[in-house]
């Protein structure tokens, strides 16, 4: 018996992420390096204001 070939097709997008965090009251995001070009992870301040949901929701236009 042989098997029929699959026209099926899959998405190969891919989702950018980076990585976060919070300290006093600040975000800092990694720097994306090679490890073998820096092994020590570099964090840096970014501007960032915190909105909340009802700001979010107040501002969405449908």
């Amino acid at each position: 018996m042989r098997k029929k070939k699959s026209n099926k097709v899959y998405s190969q997008e891919v989702i950018d992420t980076q990585h976060v965090f919070t300290e006093d009251n600040k975000v800092f995001i990694k720097k994306k390096t090679s490890i073998r070009s820096n092994p020590k992870e570099e964090w840096s301040p970014i501007k960032f204001t915190w909105v909340s949901v009802a700001n979010v929701q107040d501002s969405l236009v449908l």
